[in-house]
């Protein structure tokens, strides 16, 4: 498999795996071609593993990449407060009550719930997106329900 193969098999999928996590099409987009930039560089590797694992790497890559700029932001962004008063104006109010306790959730589980119930996945997909067992994934998910259950009943 070459490096355009790997861009051609896997950009759209990537893109909206990137989209369900950034939110934002164009933060998206820069996520995936970062991702896509970090392929290039590790293509020594790369290429001798199976599609399958290219695919797993990159969707690993994009969330690694996520992650760190997440954590970048929340060093430079403004309170938590600020950020929800900006986004009732620009969203309805449900849509912000979800994405509220949704950001709550640990960023590994948020990104596997974010993809499981916003985007369709399933656990034996997100088990090959995140190199984890499907019984770990779904582990995942129910702690991640149980602890939005708890934050509805507050």
């Amino acid at each position: 498999m070459e490096i355009n193969d790997l861009y051609g098999a896997f950009y759209k999928e990537m893109l909206t795996y990137c989209t369900a996590l950034t939110k934002n099409r164009s933060t998206a987009e820069d996520l995936v071609q970062d991702a896509y930039v970090r392929a290039m560089t590790h293509w020594g590797d790369l290429y001798k593993l199976e599609r399958s694992q290219c695919r797993a790497w990159l969707y690993k890559t994009a969330r690694n990449l996520f992650i760190d700029q997440a954590r970048r932001q929340a060093r430079e962004t403004p309170a938590e407060e600020e950020q929800l008063a900006l986004a009732s104006f620009e969203e309805d109010l449900s849509q912000a009550a979800v994405a509220q306790l949704v950001g709550r959730l640990p960023e590994d589980e948020r990104a596997i719930f974010s993809l499981r119930y916003f985007e369709g996945y399933n656990s034996k997909e997100l088990g090959e997106i995140f190199s984890l067992p499907p019984a770990t994934i779904r582990s995942r998910l129910a702690s991640a329900k149980r602890r939005l259950r708890e934050w509805l009943k507050d």
